[in-house]
């Protein structure tokens, strides 16, 4: 016989706790529904034998996992950024993707309809990507604007034109929440720290921005002094952390290969934190460019106000130029005006075409030919040197426009003091002096870019301490001409033996010697395979190290077995397996510095750039 189960034993009240027939619940009781955690406890009392059901384990932990969701969402900072970050990624991969199967699998259509619907996906999907950035913040920003520096030629424009704002700066905090941080950091008042303080911000990054002020003096009689305050955001050290880990986590799931660069990431980041530690790199690379003679001849690097030098504030000398930024768009403005294009942006795009045209063909390290076209038959008359021909004309032409300007506006003065009776010259004296406010400071971008390129080479291969992060928005023209170089949070470090091996492998490449290159990266213990081969051959290798230390060269390679392959998918194909350092710290350097020249129109071959610091550098017995 089936025995039935006992009545469950009555509460305190001596009422029966028999669950109520037919599962509905009365709007009193949903009125008095208890919180979430008590729900929790007595749905799982409820469901103890013999009552469960799968029904019931399963609304369990539905109900379980919820809770925590929303507890984690609510409270744990680093997983919300990574809900926020694909909630607004995936739909942007899933919409590419449908674009690429559509077009493949479905319509079939060839190659140029391909890249028309790709151009329509980056047109909508361009501006979508910068705004995500923008709201995320931190890492992202500094990954977009590396992206911006480096891809000319590489990417497509309309992504590069999308990015381009992250060089200049992301929306900046209020004055209220900078004045906040810098009372708690130093523990001061606003007034006994400043005569001034500007509240718009001259600059604002991934991890903190950056506003003129006037100290006030400590002693009666001392002059006040111009600083620029570096102020750090105060969630950023939290948002670093969580922003990394979910790259290097993402890297390890999508692309193993490249795990070791995540992680050096990590590791370039984590000293960025410390204002205290970037304003030691910056005493630390005045004195080292000192003693090589390019500190203050060639470039000027911030001196430190050692009394407002905290971890999130960092007071420094106060530098007056233009950023290398807006000297590369005003260029591409005058080139643009003289060659009766409408504006820079379309001079860009016509340039974006050229410069992949460019690379295309293996010509990573000159000018000839970038500026071709119809619209610019100088190019093909004068040859290599006529990219800077046409760079001069457009100047002198600007001169001159400025200058009958200029006259015009003299006339306009003399006009109104005649009017006048001439009886107030003061007037005159002051409107013609007013005349010249606003003058364009005058820029020599060419040699501004070389004594870049030349100033980092001293740094990376004699040195060995050198700015990791020299993008346009770090870089000023001073009016003298020479560069102020502003951000030395991130701050690299080679030792002697990396500096050895990137001065003989610039020296390799500089010499087009695929077979000197490929030894001196495998015995250095670079390690690589493509398709199934285990090891890389000598050809590939010195493209490789090409992209790394010398050009951007996107021509057909030719392998040692005869095989033509497209370079692109040969980075595609191949997977790192060991990064040694000298090639990592390399690399992102080199990437920058050749990325900024791309930026301007001038493609540089960084090996031959380099070729003089390289045999300097090996023949400096510290490096032996």
């Amino acid at each position: 016989m089936c025995r039935a189960a006992p009545p469950p034993p009555p509460n305190d009240d001596g009422k029966s706790t028999n669950p109520p027939r037919g599962g509905s619940l009365s709007s009193s009781a949903l009125s008095v529904a208890p919180p979430l955690p008590a729900m929790i406890a007595g749905l799982a009392s409820a469901f103890k034998p013999p009552y469960y059901s799968v029904r019931g384990i399963v609304l369990l932990l539905v109900l379980a996992s919820l809770a925590s969701f929303a507890s984690l969402y609510a409270f744990h900072r680093g997983f919300r950024r990574t809900i926020q970050f694909w909630r607004g990624m995936a739909p942007l991969v899933i919409r590419y993707k449908c674009v690429v199967a559509r077009a493949n699998r479905i319509d079939r259509v060839g190659p140029e309809e391909l890249e028309r619907r790709l151009n329509v996906y980056r047109e909508s999907t361009a501006p979508r990507l910068v705004d995500l950035i923008l709201r995320m913040g931190g890492i992202y920003v500094k990954i977009g604007q590396v992206m911006g520096t480096i891809g000319q030629g590489l990417l497509p424009q309309q992504y590069l034109d999308a990015l381009r704002p992250l060089q200049d700066g992301v929306p900046p905090r209020t004055y209220a929440e900078v004045s906040d941080i810098i009372r708690r950091s130093t523990g001061k008042s606003m007034d006994d720290l400043f005569v001034h303080f500007e509240e718009e911000p001259i600059g604002s990054a991934s991890i903190a921005q950056v506003h003129r002020a006037t100290l006030r003096p400590r002693n009666d009689g001392e002059e006040p002094l111009r600083v620029v305050i570096k102020v750090q955001y105060p969630e950023v050290a939290e948002l670093f952390e969580a922003d990394l880990s979910n790259l290097e986590l993402a890297t390890r799931l999508f692309s193993p290969e490249n795990v070791e660069v995540a992680r050096a990431l990590r590791r370039r980041h984590e000293n960025e934190l410390d204002f205290t530690k970037e304003a030691e790199n910056l005493r630390e690379c005045t004195r080292d460019m000192q003693r090589h003679g390019v500190e203050p001849s060639l470039v000027r690097i911030p001196r430190v106000v050692d009394e407002i030098c905290t971890p999130n504030v960092l007071a420094m000398e106060y530098l007056e130029g233009i950023s290398l930024n807006e000297a590369i768009a005003m260029e591409q403005r005058r080139v643009a005006k003289a060659l009766g294009m409408k504006d820079g942006d379309e001079l860009k795009s016509v340039m974006a075409g050229r410069m992949r045209k460019h690379f295309e063909n293996g010509e990573g390290g000159g000018i000839q030919g970038i500026l071709g076209g119809n619209r610019m038959k100088l190019v093909n008359v004068f040859g290599p040197s006529a990219a800077a021909l046409l760079r001069t004309y457009a100047s002198v032409k600007d001169e001159i426009e400025n200058a009958a300007l200029s006259a015009a506006k003299f006339g306009s003065l003399i006009r109104r003091s005649w009017s006048r009776g001439w009886n107030n010259p003061d007037h005159f004296i002051h409107d013609a002096m007013g005349s010249n406010n606003g003058k364009k400071t005058k820029v020599n971008l060419g040699r501004a870019l070389k004594t870049l390129v030349h100033v980092h080479g001293i740094q990376l291969l004699i040195s060995g301490t050198y700015n990791a992060d020299p993008h346009p928005g770090n870089v000023l023209i001073l009016p003298d001409g020479r560069l102020g170089l502003l951000d030395y949070g991130m701050v690299g470090r080679m030792s002697s033996r990396d500096r050895k091996t990137v001065a003989e492998t610039i020296i390799a490449l500089s010499d087009n010697d695929k077979t000197a290159t490929a030894k001196i990266y495998r015995e250095n213990g670079y390690k690589a395979s493509f398709r199934d081969a285990e090891h890389l051959d000598d050809a590939t290798l010195h493209r490789f190290a090409t992209f790394h230390l010398d050009r951007f060269d996107l021509s057909p390679l030719t392998l040692d077995n005869g095989e033509v392959i497209d370079t692109l998918e040969l980075f595609r194909s191949t997977r790192e397996r060991v990064v040694p350092s000298f090639v990592e710290e390399g690399r992102r350097l080199g990437g920058l510095l050749m990325g900024v020249n791309a930026q301007a129109a001038r493609p540089i071959s960084l090996a031959k750039e380099w070729r003089p610091i390289a045999k300097l550098a090996l023949g400096n017995k510290k490096l032996e």
